[in-house]
Order: structure tokens, then sequence, then C-alpha cells
């Protein structure tokens, strides 16, 4: 089965072209890296010394773990750490007494690109594509956490970068090198569905996770003296800060700096979508719920997308996906299929034969009319995901969900939330071209202006 479908080598995109919005921005855009051939393994710069020296951008929430899951592998080097909470800092210099430390990644970028091999991003989503970019033109080798960036032109330009340096690249979807998704692969792959015509990808969030449907809170709070609240606006605009709303995880359902619900899980749950089938792009996207308001994204969404079919695991007129959050499932279709117990985080992949249940956290289910048949699971041996990156990078095996595979990932889930700011409207999607034909209001929301003192050469 050919799961990854062949194309060319991106062209540049005249990014004044974008921004001014026009007719003129169709013919000034790339094609899509998703249409690259992936990167060989054997065309990748490696290292050659016997030690990665890593530096960890975000050391808090996920940064910790990151942090500690890289620097555990026996051949690295942590030799810097950089955080804008100087707590936070303290914290994972202890961990860590010989690295040295930042409260400013670009002041850390510069100082020790030639000291370095490679770093992880680990900040809130807006930071990842203009500190993941440095990082790349500085000839590092970069893991970056989902998703890879806050913006569908941010993982355009990100992925071009990372082929064009030749980088070893890495987003942080663990649950891609886990038991669970692979065992559903090895199912999947022996046709018990039959060609999928839809699948059915759900989450638990953000109910009681973060807060969305909310509105910018009023006036603002003194700034503790342990953070650098303005490194933290970094690129977003500036406001307040404001106790309890933004750091260190509430951000998530805040427009300027998370991407909700979708950025949040759909890296995770909707990576077997293309995985499994081979498909990249949609050709339309839809939203069936509340707008967003102008701070947050909605308490709950359902995004449809329309997928050519790309393999012969697709059904010959294309898959149909369906994005639901908020705790909320496809229950007419679980009801039909007898699944009277579903997972809360999980994607169902229906076929004309068959009907599978793959969740990154338990193990998979099959489902046939006549009910729910018992399957034998391939005793699949663990990856570690983050020791996985570390041995790609020494040119020992390939990275497992590099950037010319997470972007596109990215991409799609980013693409739900620009359909949910126009509910109910089909919207047709030119991937290669990088815009709504019909809708130049949605292309606008393609991109985003970065603050000024916070640009960055290629976003």
């Amino acid at each position: 089965m050919t799961r990854r479908p062949r194309s060319l080598r991106p062209r540049p995109l005249d990014r004044r072209a974008f921004l001014g919005r026009t007719a003129a921005l169709g013919a000034a855009a790339a094609v899509a890296p998703w249409a690259l051939a992936s990167c060989a393994s054997s065309s990748l710069r490696t290292v050659k010394r016997a030690r990665l020296r890593h530096a960890c951008i975000g050391v808090g929430g996920m940064g910790r773990h990151d942090l500690q899951n890289i620097g555990g592998h026996p051949d690295v080097d942590i030799v810097a750490l950089c955080d804008v909470d100087a707590t936070l800092l303290a914290e994972a210099s202890a961990l860590f007494p010989d690295a040295r430390t930042y409260g400013d990644w670009r002041e850390l970028l510069a100082a020790e690109h030639d000291r370095l091999d490679s770093v992880n991003v680990s900040t809130p989503d807006h930071t990842h594509a203009p500190a993941t970019m440095i990082a790349l033109q500085r000839g590092l080798h970069v893991y970056c956490q989902k998703p890879l960036t806050h913006t569908v032109l941010e993982a355009r330009r990100i992925a071009e970068a990372a082929a064009d340096a030749r980088a070893v690249t890495q987003m942080g979807i663990q649950n891609h090198s886990n038991q669970p998704f692979r065992q559903a692969l090895a199912v999947f792959d022996d046709g018990v569905t039959g060609p999928v015509h839809e699948v059915h990808v759900w989450t638990d969030r953000p109910s009681g996770w973060w807060a969305q449907g909310v509105g910018r809170p009023e006036g603002g709070d003194p700034v503790p003296e342990t953070l650098d609240w303005d490194g933290w606006l970094g690129v977003a605009p500036e406001r307040p800060y404001k106790e309890g709303a933004y750091h260190t995880f509430q951000w998530r359902g805040r427009k300027d700096f998370g991407t909700g619900a979708q950025g949040d899980m759909a890296c995770h749950l909707m990576d077997p979508v293309p995985w499994f089938l081979g498909v990249r792009s949609p050709v339309d996207v839809r939203s069936v719920g509340p707008k967003p308001n102008d701070e947050s994204f909605p308490e709950w969404s359902e995004v449809h997308y329309t997928f050519d079919a790309a393999s012969d695991a697709c059904a010959e007129d294309g898959v149909h996906v369906v994005w639901h959050d908020g705790a909320r499932k496809p229950d007419a279709l679980l009801e039909e299929w007898g699944i009277a117990e579903p997972y809360a985080n999980a994607a169902l992949f229906v076929g004309a034969t068959g009907a599978l249940l793959a969740s990154p956290y338990e193990p998979c289910r099959l489902f046939v009319r006549g009910g729910e048949r018992r399957l034998n699971l391939t005793d699949v041996p663990p990856i570690d995901h983050w020791h996985q990156f570390v041995e790609a990078c020494f040119g020992r095996e390939p990275p497992r969900t590099p950037f010319d595979y997470s972007a596109p990932l990215t991409e799609i889930a980013l693409l739900g939330n620009v359909a949910l700011e126009f509910p109910g409207e089909t919207l047709a999607w030119d991937g290669p071209r990088l815009l709504f034909p019909e809708r130049g209001d949605a292309t606008a929301l393609v991109h985003k202006d970065y603050r000024a003192g916070w640009e960055v050469p290629g976003l």
C-alpha cells in the first residue's frame, strides 16, 4: 500500500503579497511540503561527535518532561536552559547544574548555537515557530512540541526551513511511538475495515482542563518579579498580565497564545488519519457549532474535513473526517456499530466491512456488523520518542515524526480553527497555494502579524 504521495520541491512564498491579502497571493504561494518526498535519513545532517550538545527552550510543564527525557539519554549533554519564568528555570537548573541559563531564547540561540547540536522548543504555542525557525537557521536539529506552530503559514515555512537545513526534526507527539497506535496500525494494515470512507475523532478537552468560551479578563495585576512578561508575550500583541489567566497553563484556550482543543489534542488523535490513510491536505473544511469570541475558542466544536483518496486504504470517492471536542462524540454512529463504552479520546475508522477504534491510551478494538470482534494484538515493543530523536541526530535511525510529516498534520488541525470562524460554511481549501480561493477573509487567518521588535526572518 502506498502511503505517501510523491511531489515537487516547494517554491518560495512572497510573504508581502500574502499579508496584502490580494489575488496575487495565489500566484506567489508555495507548493506544500506535504507534497515533498519524505526526507531520507541519509540526506540529513548528523552529529559526528560522541555526545549530543542540547539546549531546552521552555522548562515548565511539558518542557520539564522533554528536558528530563532527552537529558536522560546516555549520549546527551544538557548545555543550556531557557525560560521566562525564573522559578521554573531554577528548578530545571537544579536538575542539570552544569547547564548555562537564559531568560530569553533569542539570547540563548545567539550565544550558544556554535556550542550546540540540537534544541527542544517546549513553550506556549505562539512561540513554537519563532524559536524553531531561528534554531533551524542556526543549523540546529529541533524537537518541537505539538502543535508545531500557531498558524498554518508558520507550519509551511518551518517544514521548508527544515528541509533546506537538512535538519533532524521531531514533533512531540510521543503517542506516535507508543504501543496502542502502532498496534492499531498493524490491525488496520490487515484490511479489517475495508476501504475507509469516514473517520470520527473526539476528545474530552477542553472541558475541565482550561478555560474556553471566555472573554479577555479586565484590568491587570502586578507582574511577578520572577516572570519576564514581555518575553512571555513574545510575538503576540501586548496586553496586561493577569494572575491565573495565562501563565502557566491557561493560555491554551486564548487565541493569541494557544490553539485550543484542536492544537492540544488533534495532533495526537488525528495523527492516525494521515498516518494510516496517507492523506495530507483537505479539499474543504466546515465547522458546526459556536463561533469563537474575540478572545478564546468555544467550549465545544465539530469540524468536518473532506480528503481525496490518497491510497487504497481510502474509499474511491474520498474520506470524510470529523473532529469532535468538548467531550462530544458521534453518538448515533457509536450506537450503530454497537460501541457502548467508547474511549474518552479516540479515532474511529469506518470502512466497508468494519470499524476500528484507535486510542493513544488504550488497546484498539474492532467492530463488525455482528458486534465486537476479539483481536490478538501484536506485541509491539515500546519506542522512546525522545531518545529516538537523539538517535536520529546521530544518524542511527530516521526520526519518526519529522517536520515533513508533522507540519501537514499541524496544518490539518489549524485549518479546523480557521473553519470555526465561519460556522456552517463549507470552505474550499487550496493546499498547494495556501489559500481559501472563495474567502479572502478566511485566507487572512492563515497567518498573523508579529509584534514589533519580535519579527523573525522567514516568517
